[in-house]
């Protein structure tokens, strides 16, 4: 019997303790977004991708405009009574040609922008996240999220001045 409550008793403290321990545990929330773009040397990477995005742009405009060509010569040939069905065959096939190429240009730009992006942030989300976690050890909070992708939050900690701090920025900029 008195082993039996014995271990009643332990499980009662065990138990109490860790509630005690949940309940120091905190949620906290940032801005991740305004923090990111506060880091220093973000700004020039936005500015090279911005320019190797533009490069594509222009290229994506060559073509365009060589469709449009293409396809204005199309319309005239059509048009024209005098021209047979197999020159028009081959110039739908050329101007059909083209527009693939646009389509497979157009998905190749996405995804080499994309990757650009990646790997020109990469290194600064790294370090917002590293100094996330920093914060998150130091303030016993067990789950951080970004207010942008939230639709009600209370109680929760604003943490965004401390992980500011941790990657020197200046809260006046």
């Amino acid at each position: 019997m008195n082993i039996k409550k014995f271990g009643i008793i332990l499980f009662l403290f065990f138990s109490t303790l860790a509630v005690s321990a949940q309940s120091k545990a905190q949620f906290g929330h940032i801005d991740y977004g305004e923090v990111i773009r506060l880091i220093p040397g973000v700004d020039t990477a936005q500015i090279a991708l911005e320019a190797f995005t533009k490069e594509f742009q222009d290229e994506g405009e060559i073509l365009a405009s060589e469709f449009r060509k293409m396809q204005e010569q199309f319309e005239i040939l059509a048009n024209d009574p005098n021209t047979s069905p197999n020159v028009l065959k081959i110039k739908q096939d050329e101007l059909q040609a083209l527009y693939r190429r646009i389509e497979d240009f157009s998905e190749m730009m996405q995804i080499e922008v994309q990757n650009k992006q990646i790997e020109l942030l990469k290194p600064f989300q790294e370090k917002l996240t590293d100094a996330i976690a920093t914060v998150a050890k130091t303030e016993n909070i067990i789950y951080v999220f970004d207010i942008s992708t939230l639709l009600f939050y209370k109680d929760g900690k604003d943490i965004t001045r401390q992980v500011k701090e941790v990657l020197g920025i200046n809260d006046a900029q």
